[in-house]
């Protein structure tokens, strides 16, 4: 029987491959949007004298990695470089892998940015990819609009500094998370905690998030024990290393819980900042009450029993002054103007910027401004929505505790809104989750049908 020549060519034909859905256009989509906007920043603005304030010590620990195979922010040129922890040690090695690639200073600084560029949309792409479980295509839509477009996280793909790589590492935990409870799996349980520890050596404000997850998970049931002890185990076995190589270090050297200590005192202040700014112009009362700062961290650093006696004196001499102060540092942590820097959405001077060079970003930049304080709100009720409420799967949950942690710690340190760059994606996601949700209510009431 002679063979069909249809069928021979049905057979021969390619399988035909499923079409992208049009959430994952849409995803997709806006990645390459927000990458193209950082790319098209970093190629325009021009930060004044980039190696200042803290990418100085940055610069010096990656310059010393890779000279000297050191964690030091000594100069390298120094005769001895030792080696101190207080910096955390994950920017510095991503500086320094940029270094053994290009050894001229305008091809390695080129490569950062970039690198950065690309850091920055990689966050965007995972906070979508782990929100389109809560929100509709057209929510996901408006928070992805908003993390490629948000200043502050455009404008510090541009600085030598910790916040892009530190909020890529936050969304990549966060998914790993999310994952972990989706799919009840040991194996991503460990990665969550893996992916904690990244972060946490690249900010250490970072640190309770794994244990503080793993008991939360555990206790609304919705991760098994030993999903719980893989996470803490995943944090601990990258984690431990660097506590244990700072345990061997003299103890003249500078430290994390030096730091600390300085965040914890200057945050105590509420004329920190301002005096902070009017020091630096030779503003007289600045630079006195600058000193007494100073002074009480000395104190507190070189006299602990002393410093911690003088330090909770002074809270205690005009109580509702502190209470007030604390109570309005969350506002001040997710607010607009940078208060250690430039100002607005700035850190170091920066010329060219295309938010103030271009007519598209000008708007987007008062469009933004206008909308922070109500995003914050917005934020703030949905986090505690989702920490409150019975949830059948539970993968909101660590969206909400990692906001509402780190905004803790922020107020309980320092306060500034540079801090909450890195988190500022989720910060979205959470707005539009409870945008979402009283627009679904209302909907409901009006019997008309959610989008």
């Amino acid at each position: 029987m002679a063979p069909n020549p249809s069928n021979i060519r049905a057979s021969m034909s390619l399988p035909t491959l499923p079409r992208p859905s049009r959430i994952s256009l849409l995803i997709a989509g806006l990645f390459v949007f927000a990458w193209l906007v950082r790319w098209y920043y970093v190629s325009q603005a021009m930060v004044l004298h980039p190696v200042r304030g803290d990418a100085v010590d940055y610069f010096n620990y990656a310059q010393n990695l890779w000279r000297h195979h050191v964690f030091s922010k000594a100069s390298p040129d120094t005769p001895m470089v030792l080696g101190d922890s207080f910096r955390d040690p994950g920017y510095p090695i991503f500086l320094a892998l940029g270094m053994a690639f290009f050894q001229s200073w305008d091809h390695w600084y080129a490569a950062v940015l970039l690198g950065q560029a690309l850091l920055g949309a990689l966050t965007v792409l995972l906070l979508l990819v782990t929100a389109r479980r809560w929100l509709p295509t057209p929510w996901l839509g408006a928070a992805g609009l908003l993390m490629a477009l948000w200043p502050h996280s455009v404008t510090m793909t541009g600085y030598l500094l910790t916040e892009t790589l530190f909020g890529f590492l936050c969304a990549l935990a966060l998914w790993l998370s999310v994952l972990a409870i989706e799919r009840r799996s040991l194996t991503l349980s460990a990665g969550a905690g893996i992916g904690c520890a990244l972060g946490a050596l690249t900010n250490a404000t970072l640190i309770p998030f794994a244990p503080c997850l793993a008991i939360y998970l555990w206790l609304r049931r919705l991760a098994s024990g030993r999903m719980a002890c893989a996470l803490v185990l995943g944090f601990a076995v990258l984690y431990m290393p660097w506590l244990i190589r700072n345990a061997n270090l003299p103890a003249a050297q500078s430290s994390s819980h030096d730091r600390a200590l300085m965040n914890l005192v200057q945050g105590s202040w509420p004329e920190y900042h301002a005096s902070y700014r009017a020091a630096l112009l030779g503003d007289s009362t600045a630079i006195t009450i600058s000193s007494a700062i100073n002074s009480e961290y000395a104190l507190l650093h070189d006299q602990p029993r002393e410093g911690w006696h003088a330090w909770a004196n002074r809270l205690r001499s005009q109580p509702w002054r502190t209470l007030t102060w604390y109570v309005s540092k969350p506002a001040l942590l997710w607010g607009w103007d940078i208060r250690i820097g430039q100002g607005d959405v700035y850190v170091y001077p920066t010329a060219a910027s295309p938010f103030h060079t271009n007519l598209a970003g000008r708007i987007v930049i008062a469009l933004c401004h206008a909308m922070n304080p109500w995003l914050g709100l917005l934020a703030l009720i949905g986090c505690i929505i989702v920490l409150c409420r019975p949830s059948a799967s539970g993968t909101e949950q660590p969206l909400a505790l990692l906001l509402v942690m780190m905004t803790a710690i922020y107020t309980l340190l320092q306060a500034e809104p540079r801090y909450s760059v890195p988190l500022r994606g989720e910060e979205m996601v959470a707005a539009m989750l409870c945008l979402h949700g009283i627009v679904a209510c209302l909907s409901r009431r009006r019997g008309i049908p959610a989008a």
